[in-house]
């Protein structure tokens, strides 16, 4: 770990409860608009519309490790 990181989480402890959760939604905010730059509307819609329906429990989701193993075979044959 960095001293600057560590420096950074010593300062992070020293927040109240409420101001370290704050900082923890802020920081999401920042990456999920930094993941999403560039990204056509629909796919981020569809991608909001399946994780929606996934948490009414009207589908199951992909084990991770058969959702890798299909994203490395698509990934080694489109090479």
């Amino acid at each position: 770990m960095s001293h600057h990181f560590e420096n950074v989480l010593e300062q992070v402890h020293q927040l109240s409860r409420f101001e370290q959760l704050k900082l923890i939604s802020t920081i999401a905010k920042i990456l999920v608009a930094e993941e999403t730059e560039g990204l056509p509307k629909y796919i981020i819609d569809e991608n909001r519309r399946r994780l929606a329906a996934y948490d009414a429990k009207e589908t199951k989701g992909i084990p991770y490790k058969e959702a890798m193993s299909y994203v490395r075979t698509e990934v080694n044959e489109s090479r």
